[in-house]
């Protein structure tokens, strides 16, 4: 119990002083460092001020002018306090408090009698006032007035010693010398602790400040996690993710990461075949900046698979077109920003049966292909803008992962790093975006220990975020190519005999859905007979499980074409005219089924790009 009380004693006498102490420099939420430094110093200066007046009650013999100009200067002192401190005058008292107290050192130097010496000791509070008046930029001038006015005493001693008043007696001067000393000791004393206290003051309100953003930061990591990471659960496609942002800060004793970069990974189907969908982005800025374009972009990207997954237009698109729309609609959420905001992204989709890889980038960082222990680029191209900086018609790549095959994404953080310093000590930045090959080579495809042995070999200067892919097969879907099933239909085709091949590849394709070579085959079968609208379906199955075939769908949009099937045309040809836009024959035939369709415009626009392919032909 007594230990409880002393406890509550120590608390209110804390307080105590702490509201004494805010009373006297100003209230802390008014806070500024300057006028309580004033405050302070001209509090110090009526104690020490206070101090000497009443000595003289005790020194032995003083003098009437050196007195009268303490009185003034410690009443000046006083007004000076209360406009200071109560009315808020600030600017207008340095000049007063610097000239005041400047005279009243002199004359108490003059006329208090003693060792000259020893009162000089009272320039220098009048020097740390003077510095921390004037600040960082001119203190070099108070600097220069101390040493001037010391050295203009010691002459003025000197040459005119009958300017000074002194005491007779020795005793005199032993008093003078020691209430100097103590007048200076308080002064000296009272306004370090005020500089102290200014500086504790501005140390809280920075931790305060930097507590307060903290937690925003905090609250913006909680809203960009979820909007974040791999939501998928396929057998078939694999996907790792490593994300080291620039900015790090600490909330209730955690440690937390935010920035510009994001990794995503869903699932969706198209047209009845499942697809992963990926995106590795990199936002405009860094910390708050960076994590604004997260929270956009990663919810509109939430909201466009969400859509996918309600809506039948969207599942009904080819993954061409749907890649297209999906960078259209990003596209737009970003262009609302007038160019304040911007991100460089990979997007892609993953056929999870046949490991087949669509992909955009928009000025992101070439994706690496690691295979067999080697690291190469897929692709030295950025297909497309930034989101958010130019709308246009991006092109679509593509490749086959094979088994064992690793595909890294990554953002311009595995290149920005920082690798030493050069003669003149100015940091040296890697600008070999190669070197990242020999990287992903020597840890083995695996982008933890990529993302580790980056930031080993420099530091890094921007947010760092890796994607890997792998594709799997083998856990589900059927054994491909049944070569003697097919040994007697491609014996009747020889032989032209289309109508009993076609009767045993139907059946046959009944049973082995995910043959595409029994697709084709259909697709000759139905062309010798003139079935247009058949031709065109196989022919789309067979792209669908072999989309490198660029030929077949060719082939599909002349059949669909054929059979006036006319939307079914234009949604092959775009398939094609947005992996290949330089085929000229197949824009010709875009431009013809959209007259067909009646959407003028759009044909024009395809005879403009005609004309000018022709002519950029010619000029070479």
């Amino acid at each position: 119990m007594p230990e409880f009380r002393v406890l509550v004693f120590q608390r209110k006498l804390k307080k105590f002083f702490s509201d004494l102490v805010s009373f006297i420099l100003g209230a802390q939420e008014k806070f500024v460092m300057r006028h309580r430094i004033l405050n302070g110093t001209l509090l110090a200066g009526i104690i020490a001020m206070g101090v000497g007046l009443s000595s003289e009650f005790f020194r032995e013999g003083f003098e009437m002018v050196g007195l009268i100009a303490l009185w003034v200067a410690f009443g000046f002192a006083c007004v000076f306090y209360y406009l200071a401190r109560f009315q808020n005058k600030f600017q207008i008292l340095i000049l007063p408090t610097f000239i005041i107290s400047s005279l009243t050192s002199f004359l108490q130097i003059q006329y208090s009698g003693g060792i000259v010496s020893a009162n000089v000791m009272l320039l220098a509070p009048i020097l740390v006032l003077n510095m921390l008046i004037l600040g960082k930029k001119y203190d070099w001038l108070a600097i220069v007035f101390f040493v001037s006015a010391l050295f203009g005493v010691n002459y003025i001693q000197i040459d005119h010693p009958d300017w000074f008043y002194d005491y007779s007696t020795d005793n005199a001067r032993r008093e003078d010398f020691l209430i100097t000393g103590i007048s200076i000791l308080f002064l000296l004393g009272l306004m370090l602790r005020t500089l102290n206290r200014s500086y504790e003051d501005a140390i809280g309100e920075v931790s305060r400040l930097k507590y307060q953003q903290d937690g925003d930061y905090y609250l913006t990591s909680l809203l960009t996690r979820p909007l974040s990471g791999i939501r998928i659960r396929s057998q078939t496609v694999q996907f790792q993710t490593y994300i080291k942002q620039k900015k790090s800060f600490q909330f209730k004793n955690r440690e937390y990461e935010l920035g510009g970069d994001i990794c995503v990974a869903d699932q969706i189907v198209l047209r009845g075949r499942s697809y992963s969908v990926f995106a590795n982005g990199d936002a405009m800025g860094k910390s708050m900046q960076g994590a604004g374009g997260v929270l956009v972009f990663g919810t509109a990207f939430r909201a466009l698979v969400e859509r996918t997954h309600r809506e039948g237009i969207l599942s009904g698109y080819y993954p061409e077109r749907w890649l297209h729309t999906a960078l259209s609609d990003l596209n737009d959420v970003f262009e609302g920003f007038d160019g304040s905001m911007s991100m460089s992204l990979l997007l892609g989709l993953v056929d999870e049966e046949t490991g087949f890889l669509y992909y955009i980038n928009a000025e992101h960082p070439f994706p690496i292909r690691y295979r067999e222990g080697k690291a190469s680029f897929l692709s030295e191209e950025a297909t497309n803008f930034k989101l958010g900086m130019h709308k246009d018609k991006a092109r679509i790549e593509t490749c086959w992962i094979r088994p064992g095959d690793t595909i890294i994404i990554g953002s311009d953080g595995r290149d920005d790093l920082s690798i030493g310093f050069d003669a003149e000590a100015n940091r040296v930045i890697n600008v070999d975006h190669t070197s990242i090959l020999f990287q992903v080579e020597e840890s083995g495809g695996d982008i933890e220990s990529l993302g580790q042995r980056l930031q080993k070999v420099g530091e890094l200067t921007d947010d760092l975020s890796l994607l890997s892919i792998r594709f799997l097969p083998g856990s589900i879907g059927e054994k491909k190519g049944h070569e003697k099933d097919l040994e007697e239909p491609i014996r009747l085709i020889q032989n032209n005999h289309h109508h009993e091949a076609l009767t045993l590849l139907s059946s046959y394709a009944e049973n082995h859905t995910s043959d595409p070579f029994v697709w084709k085959l259909l697709y000759r079968v139905y062309r010798k007979l003139e079935k247009p609208a058949e031709a065109a379906r196989a022919a789309e199955n067979f792209s669908n499980l072999h989309p490198s075939g660029l030929q077949m769908i060719f082939e599909g949009a002349i059949q669909y074409a054929k059979a006036s099937l006319i939307e079914d045309a234009i949604d092959m040809a775009e398939r094609l005219y947005s992996r290949k836009p330089e085929v000229i024959p197949v824009i010709k035939i875009l431009s013809r089924l959209y007259k067909k369709s009646k959407r003028p415009e759009k044909a024009e626009e395809y005879q403009k790009e005609i004309y000018r392919l022709q002519n950029g032909q010619a000029k070479t």
